[in-house]
């Protein structure tokens, strides 16, 4: 029988044993890590996919243009376009466009020359609702908070106007006035001096066959005054007339040859927060 080393074959077999047992406990720490793993793998995932799927809802940020008494402005849009925003205006608009439709906020009178572009339509919202929508033309809006009505004359181009109170839009060709009454809801379409109505741009006043209250309302707006009118005759006057560097008062009196009319300048006054009231005219007929 030969020799065998009993102690050199007991150390070599627990070897093996520790050596089997730690390949065996790093198969099952591999395998239940991967069974860990794989549900935590497969909501990343998912995750993942949602949030590169889905469009990122985006923060709109707002400007806001207001232009003082007294004042037009010329001022150039996000897309390109220019407006002109007349005396006691203010204009809300959306630092960026977006690509389907460009929207502002009107409050105020503005002219717009609005960049045509077919597949972003251009809309004009006003606090009453009526909302005006256009493609690339030339108008003006006047939506003033204190009138009774809101008024949109097309110079170039098409105007769609879209009503409240009406199931459907309004069309206007050149040369036409749109006018929405705030109070009766009465709608009304006719044919108008575009000069008349966008003048004002140009630092003009025209009138055409304007009532004397509508006159000094605009004066009152053109030349950042108070004017007050107190009719005692009960007569209503008319005026034909275009204004370009005249004064206010050269104005009043030149609507005095046609009537009979007095006017008192009241000074501005001191209140107590320390800032003055305008200067105020009172025009008695």
């Amino acid at each position: 029988m030969e020799d065998v080393d009993v102690e050199a074959g007991y150390l070599r077999t627990q070897g093996i044993i520790k050596r089997n047992r730690a390949n065996h406990f790093k198969v099952n720490v591999m395998r239940y890590a991967a069974m860990l793993s794989l549900p935590l793998l497969l909501s990343s995932f998912i995750l993942g996919y949602l949030y590169w799927s889905q469009p990122m809802d985006e923060v709109v940020q707002y400007a806001e243009v207001t232009t003082p008494s007294g004042t037009v402005i010329r001022y150039e849009l996000p897309d390109g376009s220019v407006v002109w925003l007349n005396a006691g205006t203010r204009l809300r608009y959306p630092v960026k466009f977006y690509a389907d439709k460009r929207e502002v906020e009107l409050n105020g009178e503005a002219y717009f020359d609005v960049q045509a572009n077919a597949e972003s339509p251009f809309y004009v919202h006003t606090k009453s609702g009526m909302s005006v929508y256009v493609y690339g033309t030339r108008f003006n809006v006047n939506a003033y908070s204190d009138e009774t009505s809101i008024e949109t004359t097309l110079e170039e181009g098409k105007v769609n106007v879209i009503v409240p109170d009406l199931k459907g839009q309004v069309k206007l060709e050149p040369g036409e006035r749109f006018s929405y009454d705030k109070a009766t809801h009465q709608l009304q379409k006719s044919q108008v001096d575009v000069d008349e109505k966008t003048a004002w741009k140009d630092g003009k006043l025209i009138f055409r066959n304007a009532a004397l209250p509508d006159v000094l309302k605009r004066l009152s707006r053109h030349f950042n005054v108070d004017i007050e009118l107190q009719n005692k005759s009960g007569k209503e006057y008319r005026y034909r007339a275009t204004f370009k560097d005249e004064t206010l008062l050269q104005i009043l009196d030149y609507l005095s040859k046609t009537a009979e009319m007095k006017w008192e300048q009241v000074q501005s006054v001191q209140k107590k927060d320390e800032t003055f009231t305008k200067n105020k005219i009172i025009v008695t007929i």
